[in-house]
């Protein structure tokens, strides 16, 4: 009796490790744990508040994924990039989780909210600073973590527009647009482009 009830107990620890290795499996706990660390410790600390919501999706997508590789690749990507300032590349492998094959609609629903709590931390890491931008970029930013998409664009093209855009906040800016509102800076373009126009 003892020896079938030790071997039952040894059935359910190695069932627990594997359920708790299949989790982790998606999300790489070191980068989870580097990227939160790293976010804590910033001087803005809405930047800590946004990235434990993050890294939280990204957890839930990794389990929800279960073995797919294409998942954990760009999860771990996107979190190594973030921690480690490539915050474009970060967009880029955050963007491209949605159109991975064969995914359910949880993981869709699940990949967009990564995406979005991906691109808020970026915009609040920089561009919260931004002369005169501050309530534009408080309302992108609120507006990506609830997933209400339509509320950031006014502030989003008040920022693409902004003058004192350095080249670097430009072309992440930019890539925020493109992915949220195609060709809304296009549209904008050809309105200036009218406006210069002797007459208007």
């Amino acid at each position: 009796m003892k020896k079938s009830f030790a071997s039952l107990l040894t059935i359910i620890a190695v069932s627990l490790c594997g359920v708790t290795n299949n989790v982790f499996a998606q999300a790489d706990a070191s980068l989870v744990s580097g990227f939160l660390n790293a976010a804590k410790s910033a001087s803005d600390s809405q930047l800590g508040t946004i990235a434990s919501e993050l890294t939280s999706k990204v957890q839930s997508l990794g389990a929800a994924a279960g073995a797919n590789s294409t998942i954990a690749s760009k999860l771990d990507s996107t979190l190594k990039s973030l921690t480690g300032g490539a915050d474009s590349a970060a967009l880029t492998s955050a963007f491209k989780l949605a159109s991975v094959a064969k995914l359910t609609p949880e993981q869709i629903g699940l990949a967009k909210q990564v995406g979005n709590l991906a691109s808020a931390y970026v915009v609040q890491k920089n561009f919260a600073s931004l002369d005169g931008a501050q309530g534009d970029v408080a309302t992108i930013v609120n507006s990506l973590r609830s997933g209400k998409i339509k509320d950031a664009l006014p502030s989003l093209k008040n920022v693409v527009s902004n003058a004192k855009l350095s080249d670097t906040q430009k072309q992440l800016i930019t890539s925020i647009e493109e992915k949220y509102a195609p060709g809304l800076s296009k549209a904008s373009g050809a309105l200036d482009s009218v406006k210069k126009l002797p007459g208007f």
